[in-house]
């Protein structure tokens, strides 16, 4: 994986026989929509990656409104 890890969030990118390559593409793109970042760490060891976002915090007052179910 070191040497795909620059083009992990490319879409169409893949290492898996099959994959499409969109899933971490699309993630990054509603992350960074929402004004957050994505990205991947090691595993720690493990096998496998891991991947972490953060998004900026919302205060309450600055909330669009709650949408109401329609069935209530």
């Amino acid at each position: 994986m070191p040497d795909s890890a620059s083009r992990l969030f490319d879409a169409f990118f893949t290492t898996k026989p099959g994959g499409m390559g969109m899933g971490l593409a699309v993630c990054r793109t509603i992350i960074e929509a929402h004004g957050g970042r994505v990205w991947a760490d090691g595993a720690n060891g493990a096998p496998g990656a891991m991947f972490r976002f953060s998004l900026p915090a919302v205060r309450s007052e600055d909330a669009p409104p709650a949408k109401r179910d329609a069935k209530t």
